[in-house]
């Protein structure tokens, strides 16, 4: 296909191919170990999160211990991405997320430890840390995904790996509503610590393609991927979904516990509602792991990001647990529809190279609607309640995505978009 220099620098046909230079899909048995990496570590951060959640509640015996843990967990995160895809590009993306695995086991074993005395503000401090290494690594894993996996498999490789984060929120959350009752959250974090060290092992036996030329001038910038995000209709949706949706779900999820004990009675229900969460995302990923999509639109994903909005709004209203569960399903269903096409045609659209530094642009506005979300229960949950809380960043958001559709460009072919090229590093 003949393009520009620059037209070729920025995008591809394929998320394997390039204009004049490009990489080569790998075997299966690679992707295979990533993937296992990637559920390993997936099932066992949820179990920390469950078992966390549950033991700040009943050392504070208030909303605002769970409310905080959640604060400090998705505040660092919004300083990981940009430096993250920079080094992804840079360095490979098997190095960071190597490197970062490591680094979270030693400090998730510091966290059980620190659990077990029950030193908060530690426990506060070393999952802030932790956090701060797992948004770093996040662009790593999306721009691993294009260089192992051939381009007609890459909606069934992004959608297990959606399916496999989808069945640690439903798997994990179960087994600690199952086992707390019988055991300390202490044991369920060290269990988390041991599968990040699992998953440094498997993804340190990676040895993706890499691309060809990469140092181009087009590709140097710091912020390559921001306007490429911005000037496609689909990718700006996408980014704005993540941020207003991620806002509201955190906003829930930061009161959960304290949901689960006013409206069902207990406060270990709240694994049954993380359970129900899962299970939507498994069955949203279906649609995409039986067929790659050729072309992913903006209009699809709008619609997606509205359905899961919805029941997270009625959720307030309901104190019956099966109901709850359901509408959460709802909701986790149609957020993974959107996410799962959002990513595949992400990769479908960016050139190698600067896969790491684009998709540091949607996970940077995923992790500034948690941020947002997280201070709104902070700061609200005590003096208005949970419902309140919850309703309110539910109405920002939503005004945020109709505004987010209305105005900006909409859909364009790919060799109409190319990158400005930002100061180089």
């Amino acid at each position: 296909m003949p393009t520009t220099s620059t037209e070729g620098a920025t995008l591809a046909a394929s998320a394997g191919v390039t204009a004049g230079r490009g990489t080569h899909a790998v075997g299966s048995g690679m992707v295979t170990r990533f993937l296992a990496a990637s559920g390993i570590s997936f099932y066992g951060d949820w179990l920390t999160t469950v078992a966390l959640v549950v033991l700040l509640f009943r050392i504070t015996g208030s909303a605002t211990g769970p409310a905080l843990y959640i604060l400090v967990r998705v505040a660092p995160r919004v300083l990981g991405p940009v430096p993250g895809g920079v080094f992804a590009d840079r360095m490979g993306p098997v190095r960071i997320t190597v490197a970062c695995a490591t680094a979270q086991g030693a400090l998730t074993a510091a966290i059980a430890l620190f659990a077990h005395y029950r030193v908060v503000p530690l426990i506060y401090v070393a999952v802030a840390s932790a956090q701060f290494l797992n948004s770093l690594a996040q662009p790593a894993y999306g721009a691993l995904i294009p260089r192992l996996a051939p381009k007609e498999r890459l909606g069934q490789v992004n959608g297990i790996y959606s399916s496999l984060f989808a069945s640690s929120i439903l798997v994990s959350p179960a087994i600690g509503a199952l086992v707390l009752p019988h055991v300390t959250p202490e044991l369920l974090i060290i269990a988390d610590a041991a599968s990040f060290l699992i998953a440094a092992a498997l993804l340190a036996s990676l040895h993706p393609a890499e691309p060809q030329e990469p140092d181009l001038h087009s590709a140097r910038g710091i912020g390559a991927g921001v306007p490429i995000v911005l000037r496609d209709g689909m990718l700006r949706s996408l980014a704005f979904g993540y941020l207003a949706n991620t806002a509201v779900i955190t906003a829930l999820q930061a009161v959960l516990v304290v949901a689960a004990s006013q409206h069902f009675g207990r406060d270990i229900d709240v694994g049954w509602l993380y359970a129900a969460v899962g299970a939507g995302g498994l069955v949203g990923a279906v649609p995409v792991i039986r067929r790659t999509p050729l072309h992913v639109g903006r209009v699809g994903i709008v619609v997606a990001t509205l359905a899961e909005l919805i029941p997270v709004v009625l959720f307030v209203a309901v104190t019956n647990l099966v109901i709850a569960m359901l509408l959460l399903f709802i909701s986790s269903l149609a957020g993974t529809i959107y996410q799962t096409r959002g990513w595949v045609g992400l990769q479908q659209r960016v050139a190698p190279d600067l896969l790491g530094r684009t998709t540091a642009v949607i996970r940077l506005s995923m992790y500034v609607g948690m941020l947002f979300g997280a201070v709104a229960a902070v700061t609200m949950v005590q003096a208005l309640g949970w419902q309140a809380t919850v309703l309110i960043v539910s109405a920002v958001c939503f005004v945020l995505l109709v505004s987010s559709s209305v105005y900006g460009p909409g859909d364009r072919p790919a060799e109409q978009l190319a990158p400005i090229d930002w100061p180089p590093l």
